[in-house]
C-alpha cells in the first residue's frame, strides 16, 4: 500500500545512551520529540481511505482515537486487524469503514456487533465488505507484514471454507514436495496502526504490560505508527527496563498521551473494564436511531469525554484494576512503586 506522505516534521534531537546527539531533528522517525495531540495525529495519519490495524484485543484497546476518527469523519477505511470489539463497531455504524480483513468482529461479552451486522445484510449505512481469515492467519498476515515478505504459508484454514470466500488466500501444492496443500496469507501492510500501550517516552518507545497480542508485529508493518499511551515518561525510565518496550522508537511516527484512552475497555495494572458502559452500548447499538443519538452524546474530544464519564467512576475502575491486575514494582524508578 502506498505509503502517507510525512512532509517536514521539526522536533528536538535526543541524545543516545553515550550522551552524544543521534538521529536527523527532522526524520520522520528519528530520534525526535514525537509527541503530539489526538486529534492531530488523526488528522494527519489516516486520511480518508487509508487502511487501519488497530492494537490490544479486549484490552488495551485505542478507543479514544477511533471515536476520534468518528470525530473527524474519516471515511473509506479499510480495517486490517485480528479481533476486533467496540470501536469497530462503533466506526462501522459511523461509515467510516468501507471493509474489513480479519478474523472476528462484535462487541464481545456483552453483544453482537449490530452495527457490523446491519452494514453487511442491509447496508446500512452503507454495505460492509469483510474478507475472513482464521485468527492464526490474522496473525500471520502480520507477521508476514513486519517480515517484509509478500506472504507466509500455513496449514491453518486448509479444510475450511474460508479460501473459497476470501479471494486473497492462495491454496497450493507444496513447492518442496510433500504432497501437501497450504494456504498462503498475503502479508497486511496498513498504512497506519493505531497502537495503544502503558506508557511511552517522547522518542516513541512504547512499553506493554500483560498481552501484547500483535501489536509489535503491526507496528513494523505499517508504513506508519500512532501510539497512544496512559502516560508519558522520561526516557530514562524506559532504559531502565528496556524488556518491557515491546514497539522501539524507530518504528513510530506520532506520541499521543491519552489517559484513560481504552476505556471502556481495561488496561493492564491502570484500570478494568467498564462494564455498565459497554453493556449500554450494546443495547443501544441495536436500533439505528438509539445508536445516532448515543454518537451525539459520546463522540466529543477525549477530556470532554472523561469529564461525562466522570471522576469518581474512573477512580473506581482505577481501583477494582488495583485489586486484581495491578503492575509489578519497577525496580530502579525513584518515586515509582507500581508505576
Amino acid at each position: 500500500m502506498t505509503p502517507i506522505d510525512h512532509g517536514a516534521v521539526t522536533g528536538e534531537s535526543f541524545p543516545d545512551a553515550a550522551g552524544v546527539a543521534s538521529g536527523s531533528p527532522t526524520g520522520s522517525r528519528s530520534r525526535r520529540d514525537k509527541t503530539t495531540d489526538l486529534e492531530t495525529a488523526i488528522d494527519r495519519y489516516v486520511p480518508d481511505g487509508a487502511s487501519v490495524a488497530f492494537g490490544g484485543m479486549g484490552g488495551r484497546d485505542p478507543e479514544a482515537a477511533a471515536r476520534e476518527i468518528v470525530r473527524q469523519e474519516k471515511s473509506g477505511l479499510t480495517v486490517l486487524d485480528d479481533a476486533r470489539t467496540t470501536l469497530f463497531d462503533i466506526m462501522v455504524g459511523a461509515g467510516c469503514v468501507d471493509r474489513y480483513v480479519g478474523s472476528w468482529v462484535g462487541t464481545s461479552l456483552i453483544s453482537q456487533g449490530h452495527n457490523v451486522r446491519n452494514a453487511v445484510e442491509n447496508d446500512v449505512p452503507h454495505h460492509l465488505e469483510m474478507r475472513d481469515v482464521s485468527n492464526f492467519g490474522s496473525s500471520l498476515m502480520f507477521l508476514a507484514g513486519a517480515m517484509d515478505v509478500p506472504f507466509v504459508p500455513t496449514r491453518s484454514m486448509l479444510e475450511t471454507d474460508i479460501p473459497e470466500h476470501n479471494p486473497d488466500i492462495e491454496v497450493v501444492e507444496d513447492p518442496l514436495g510433500s504432497g501437501d496443500d497450504l494456504a498462503l496469507v498475503p502479508a497486511a501492510t496498513p498504512d497506519v496502526a493505531v497502537i495503544h500501550v502503558q506508557r511511552a517516552d517522547r522518542l516513541g518507545n512504547a512499553q506493554i504490560w500483560g498481552n501484547v497480542v500483535n501489536d509489535h508485529l503491526k507496528a513494523r508493518a505499517a508504513d506508519n505508527v500512532v501510539i497512544t499511551c496512559e502516560e508519558v515518561v522520561p526516557t530514562e525510565t524506559i532504559q531502565r527496563h528496556p524488556e518491557l518496550t515491546k514497539i522501539p522508537f524507530y518504528a513510530v511516527d506520532a506520541v499521543v498521551e491519552v489517559p484513560f484512552g481504552s476505556h471502556p475497555w481495561h488496561c493492564y495494572g491502570y484500570y478494568y473494564a467498564d462494564l455498565p458502559f459497554y453493556r449500554e452500548y450494546g443495547q443501544r447499538s441495536r436500533d439505528r436511531e438509539d445508536f445516532l443519538d448515543w454518537l451525539d452524546e459520546w463522540i466529543v474530544p477525549h477530556e470532554t469525554y472523561l469529564e461525562r464519564i466522570g471522576a469518581d467512576r474512573l477512580a473506581t475502575l482505577e481501583e477494582m484494576e488495583a485489586q486484581i491486575n495491578d503492575l509489578p514494582p519497577v525496580h530502579g524508578d525513584e518515586g515509582e512503586a507500581s508505576r
